[in-house]
């Protein structure tokens, strides 16, 4: 995943740390605890974006809000892929399973 995806003109610094965790969680091959992770980056974020929102000017708010809609389309977009993988490897396990039973008997 690249970086670039999520900071943009107006990402404060801090911002931009936590994106790049983020970036180098999906970038990972390891996919031990990927989504929980992901989760609690995510959790951080908002966090801090409602923070920041609140330490802006009005006008300032509403542009830096106007960007980071796009990352968090960009984000929620990476989440329901991942989901959608979990959900096929736990509907797999499932069938596998239950295959595996029907030949234990």
């Amino acid at each position: 995943m690249n970086i670039d995806e999520f900071n943009h003109s107006l990402t404060p610094p801090a911002l931009q740390q936590i994106n790049e965790k983020i970036a180098a969680l999906l970038s990972s091959d390891e996919d031990d605890d990927r989504v929980t992770n992901l989760n609690q980056l995510a959790d951080e974020r908002d966090i801090f974006i409602q923070s920041y929102l609140k330490s802006l000017t009005p006008e300032d708010a509403k542009e830096f809000a106007k960007q980071e809609i796009v990352v968090n389309d960009k984000l929620k977009e990476i989440a329901q892929v991942m989901r959608t993988a979990v959900k096929d490897d736990i509907t797999h396990f499932i069938r596998s399973r239950s295959a595996v039973k029907k030949y234990e008997k």
